[in-house]
């Protein structure tokens, strides 16, 4: 994760995306028997201080769910 872009996985915004997200989810990892620090398995994502562009803690709002929530509609047009 060190070389990649500093961009969330999740919401796709650029700054700040300083959290690991584990996909697939950490239980299913640990169920399946594979290393959950396996580089393999962790993507880049916006955490508790969430994302400079849209305000979103992606990793907290994905939580274990095996994909990121679909993001919210903008009223801005």
């Amino acid at each position: 994760m060190a070389e990649a872009p500093d961009i969330c996985w999740i919401c796709g915004h650029a700054g700040g995306a300083n959290d690991a997200d584990h996909h697939p989810p950490l239980a299913t990892l640990e169920a399946e028997g594979l290393d959950p620090c396996d580089l393999r398995y962790l993507r880049r994502a916006h955490g508790v201080t969430g994302c400079p562009t849209c305000g979103r803690a992606c990793n907290q709002s994905k939580g274990a769910k095996l994909l990121p929530p679909a993001p919210k509609a903008s009223r801005a047009w």
